[in-house]
């Protein structure tokens, strides 16, 4: 059995409580939280029975399905795990057993429509779904950010569904109030308000992907919708060997964003949109070994790049990783996650009116993150082999628009997520194969 050990309070750092903020701002606008999936596909067909014993074993009694976060008499906010049993009949399953196109299109929109699927209530953090189609399972682990990251959320299902640690414990982080260093929190403050002017001056117009076309308003349905795509191996190599080529040992990330943006660039030119284009991107801050202690809640801060339109790919990869290089030279994450802790003081509710409005007033054109090294290392699941694991997250409504990659099993995934009616599927699907080209381009194709 796993469970927390809830002796010591857990109080949220900053970047928790900015998370749970886009969770707000999310239920607000979609009715869906700050949520993500995760898909884990097998070969061959997972027993359903098999599968809710093993969880209900797992998460009995367990204090990770349902929580929410109370304030101490100092203020500062800690997490209140809410212990319940798993619910087997909470598992919803689908079973598709034709091989043509038809049934390849409606597992798709069961997947998207799994991800769509909003939480119980506000407590609620997991829920699981399992599909049955052309002898593969696929295996839905939706959770919410409030209690894991990306790539804590992968660790975290690994070791639920690994044989060999069926019967470990696993203890929830205790975590100091962090009500010192005043003066440290206020200047990484001061920091990142520079930071933010200059990325924000006032010449800067950024570039926006909102859709406002009569064609794309009556496709909406105030939803997200996702493009998925997996590169082979081969292709994952063509671009591991241009990123050394182009930008350099360990830049991947560099290249990728770069070809991303020049495939946006490529978009606006289409919409004749005009402006600089700003890009919010995710960074895991956990050490090269990844311990037990972090998979739970947020291990990740932020980093901001800002570029000019019609450059070449080029051109990007040598304007990022200036501003990369100059940002993590200047502490940019660190001062992030250390001014965030200030940012406790509000309640939810002020804090989430403040984001929204900053959010609306200062716009980024996508998301973007990059996670290099998978969390999950199961070959097999209950003697079925692991073929795939990717990730399918909400992005936040503002910029309503985000393109993410994981690794996993020497294969790069591609999931560009968006509020449905920022992006009509037209466009969606023009932005998949600008990017697909570019990022696997070979001088000799």
């Amino acid at each position: 059995m796993i469970f927390f050990n809830t002796s010591r309070r857990y109080y949220l750092n900053g970047i928790d409580w900015v998370m749970a903020a886009l969770d707000r701002i999310n239920i607000k606008h979609t009715g869906l939280g700050n949520h993500s999936q995760l898909v884990l596909v097998l070969k061959g067909y997972l027993d359903k029975k098999n599968l809710t014993n093993k969880l209900s074993k797992n998460l009995s009694n367990s204090a990770f399905l349902r929580g929410k976060t109370k304030r101490a008499w100092h203020l500062a906010p800690y997490w209140v795990s809410e212990q319940q049993n798993f619910d087997p009949e909470d598992i919803r399953f689908f079973k598709l057993e034709s091989n043509n196109q038809i049934i390849e299109n409606n597992l798709n929109e069961i997947i998207q429509d799994c991800a769509r699927t909003p939480f119980k209530d506000d407590k609620t953090l997991l829920g699981f779904d399992l599909i049955h189609s052309n002898n593969s399972t696929y295996l839905i682990m939706r959770f919410n950010h409030r209690m894991f990251d990306a790539r804590g959320a992968e660790a975290f299902l690994g070791y639920l569904l690994d044989e060999q640690k069926s019967d470990e414990q696993y203890t929830l982080p205790s975590q100091g109030a962090q009500l010192n260093l005043w003066k440290s929190r206020f200047l990484s403050g001061q920091r990142i308000n520079r930071f933010l002017r200059s990325i924000y001056s006032k010449e800067t117009q950024v570039v926006q992907i909102n859709d406002q076309s009569d064609a794309s308003k009556s496709e909406s349905n105030n939803s997200h919708c996702f493009h998925c795509f997996t590169f082979s191996e081969k292709q994952t190599s063509t671009i591991d060997e241009n990123a050394i080529k182009k930008a350099g040992y360990l830049m991947n990330g560099i290249y990728i964003l770069s070809c991303v943006t020049k495939s946006f660039d490529s978009l606006f030119k289409k919409r004749n949109s005009q402006g600089n284009i700003l890009i919010p991107i995710n960074v895991d801050v956990r050490e090269t070994k990844f311990s037990t202690a972090k998979i739970f809640f947020n291990n990740v801060s932020f980093m901001l790049f800002n570029v000019k339109q019609g450059l070449s790919i080029t051109d990007y990869i040598i304007s990022f990783k200036t501003q990369f290089i100059d940002q993590i030279k200047n502490k940019i994450p660190y001062h992030f996650i250390n001014a965030s802790l200030l940012m406790r003081i509000m309640p939810l509710k002020i804090l989430s009116f403040f984001m929204n409005f900053r959010m609306r007033k200062k716009p980024c054109s996508f998301s973007f993150s990059y996670i290099s090294e998978q969390a999950f290392n199961l070959k097999s699941v209950q003697n079925f082999e692991v073929l795939n694991l990717f990730h399918m997250p909400l992005v936040p409504v503002n910029p309503g628009i985000g393109v993410f990659f994981t690794r996993f099993n020497k294969k790069i995934n591609m999931v560009i997520s968006s509020f449905d009616n920022n992006l009509s599927k037209k466009d969606g699907k023009y932005l998949q194969e600008e990017i697909i080209s570019r990022i696997t381009f070979r001088p000799n194709q």
